[in-house]
């Protein structure tokens, strides 16, 4: 229900640069400040309770993820082990990366940020300790570089702005804006103590009450499919500001933030923001598909549950600092470093394969090098590149005069060339105009996905230009405005495109093919390899398939139905041969060469018709 409810995390960076800034502060203007006292409690705070979370993920990726999965899922403990998940991240993000929901320690990323930040930031208040009137400028001129560079990047490169930290520390640095005035300017001991004396209590409750609205609003209205940070991220991180700045007085605080279900919530939340999202990707891994409302409820109320018992067990104990503070800070070192290295080395094993039999360890082992194939950054352009980067993306070996067919569409009309090259065997001219995320739509715009509309009018000039003897459009329709394709095959035809063919939809897999057939093996107590499979993801490509078939022929224009070519009564083909590298497809819907050969030639995808 509430849609952009991940812009929690921009909250949090608020409050963690007021929380920590003060604390910092304080002990500075007090000359009490200590780093090694600094990062003990620190290590003491967050290792033991990732320790644990780590540890306990990666024992259950032991029993049910296949290697490829499980040596990521390495990747990703050690990466949070050693707070730079969001590097991690932010180097595998891509339009073929995983699905997020198939990460279990994806939200270690934004730990990263924050422990990135504090191993700076102390540094740079120490040495600005005896110049205090400096800090304000330095926070402010920090805070205003980082914010330009999010809204440079977002647009143009969303993952890096999303995990640099470049782009992320400007929501912190508010956070530390909040608490120079109450510990430099002001001297107060404590700024929460001294909010209420700067402002009187109807001004308090107005700017409370506003930020309550704009952190409402921004998670109820920004959505996963928007552009984010950038300045969408305004609205949390500035709410977040105006209810600290409101001080504790404000309505707001007094009475909702105070409550003792809020502050019970708050005191378990670290544990609660470990567990609650290994739990959610674990719902969606042992379903084999989007979990349902129930079983996301349960994830998290287990999630609460484990997140009171790892509080009250693992993170009160240890965080109490009375008694044996070094023991138990180099304690907390060795857990969390003993799980990192555990990470790391399941990664190095390659998700341990033989912990399955040999057949599973076949299908396992696949491994799919899309880019040589699909002529990724030359003729399957990413989605930072625009209709320059096309290069060398006709076919030169065919001889004069032979028929020109152009292919047109997105990755999954990318997925096609191997097949279709394949099928032409010299007797076409091939040229491919392919783009990650861009389908054959006209006048086609996504603000997220930058160069579309260019490189489509590009494609329609080159086409124009051509008038190719066959022309096949081809993209993952459910995820575009598919009933706009009559008017580009309207347009098309105006301009003298005779043969149009138009590619469906083809056949879906729950997180991947590899993984379904590793599922068959599972419930196949003769741990048979099938040639083909039923998967309820295909119910969705299926009625598309349908729908699709009706706009297309109703424009008098060729329909291929991946779905008839390569399905049947018996389930839809997951290999061509008993090789592992014959599946059809290597993630949830994209083809292999095997898969693009079938349905090139099932399809007669190259059987040039007589036009309208």
């Amino acid at each position: 229900l509430v849609r952009g409810g991940f812009v929690g995390v921009d909250v949090f960076f608020v409050i963690s640069g007021y929380l920590i800034s003060s604390i910092v502060l304080h002990g500075l203007d007090g000359a009490r400040f200590s780093f090694a006292s600094f990062y003990a409690r620190r290590a003491r705070r967050l290792f033991p309770s990732l320790a644990v979370v780590a540890a306990s993920v990666l024992a259950a990726g032991w029993f049910v993820l296949l290697p490829q999965n499980f040596a990521a899922l390495g990747r990703e403990a050690a990466a949070g082990a050693g707070f730079v998940a969001n590097l991690l991240f932010w180097r595998e993000a891509g339009y073929f990366d995983a699905a997020s929901d198939t990460k279990p320690l994806l939200h270690l990323w934004s730990l990263g940020i924050e422990e990135q930040f504090y191993l700076l930031w102390p540094l740079l208040l120490y040495s600005l300790r005896r110049v205090p009137v400096a800090r304000g400028f330095v926070v402010g001129a920090l805070a205003l570089a980082s914010f330009g560079a999010d809204l440079a990047l977002t647009p143009h490169a969303p993952a890096a702005a999303f995990y640099s930290p470049a782009t992320r520390f400007w929501e912190l640095l508010v956070g530390c804006v909040l608490a120079l005035p109450a510990t430099a300017s002001f001297g107060a001991r404590h700024p929460a103590a001294a909010a209420p004396r700067r402002r009187d209590r109807r001004h308090a409750a107005v700017i409370s009450l506003i930020g309550f609205a704009l952190v409402v609003a921004s998670a109820l209205l920004i959505s996963a499919d928007q552009p984010f940070p950038g300045w969408r991220a305004c609205a949390p991180v500035l709410g977040a500001a105006l209810i600290v700045a409101a001080g504790p007085d404000a309505p707001v605080n007094r009475t909702l933030l105070s409550s003792r279900p809020l502050v019970g919530i708050g005191r378990i939340s670290f544990q609660l923001y470990l567990w609650h999202w290994p739990l959610l990707v674990g719902a969606r891994v042992l379903g084999g598909g989007d979990p349902s409302a129930a079983s996301r409820s349960i994830a998290v109320a287990i999630a609460v549950v484990l997140a009171v018992a790892t509080y009250r067990w693992i993170d009160l104990p240890i965080r109490d600092a009375r008694s044996r503070a070094r023991t138990k800070t180099l304690a907390a070192c060795v857990a969390l470093l003993v799980v990192g290295g555990a990470g790391h080395l399941v990664d190095r094993a390659d998700g341990v394969p033989s912990r399955f039999p040999p057949a599973v360890r076949a299908v396992a082992a696949f491994r799919y090098d899309y880019a040589p194939e699909y002529r990724e950054g030359t003729c399957f352009l990413r989605p930072e590149q625009g209709p320059s980067a096309y290069r060398g993306c006709t076919d030169a070996s065919a001889p004069a005069g032979a028929p020109d067919v152009y292919l047109w569409g997105d990755s999954h009309a990318a997925h096609l060339y191997p097949g279709l090259r394949a099928g032409a065997e010299g007797r076409f001219r091939l040229t491919q105009m392919t783009a990650s995320s861009c389908p054959p739509l006209l006048d086609y715009e996504d603000h997220g996905r930058p160069h579309c509309k260019a490189l489509n009018d590009y494609a329609f000039a080159q086409i124009v230009a051509a008038r190719p003897q066959l022309l096949i459009l081809a993209a993952r329709w459910d995820l575009y405005p598919w009933r706009g394709l009559a008017a580009t095959l309207e347009r098309l035809r105006a301009v003298g495109v005779r043969d149009i063919v138009v590619v469906g939809p083809v056949p879906r897999w729950r997180d991947g093919l590899p993984t379904a057939l590793y599922r068959h093996f599972a419930d196949d107590p003769l741990h048979r390899l099938p040639s083909r499979m039923i998967d309820a993801a295909n119910d969705v490509a299926i009625r598309l398939d349908e729908q699709l078939r009706a706009l297309v022929e109703a424009e008098h224009v060729r329909y291929a139905s991946a779905i008839h070519a390569l399905c049947d009564a018996d389930g839809c083909l997951v290999r061509s041969g008993d090789a592992a590298d014959s599946l059809t497809a290597w993630d949830d819907s994209h083809l292999t060469v095997a898969g693009s050969r079938a349905l090139v030639t099932r399809a007669s995808l190259l059987g040039l018709g007589v036009g309208p």
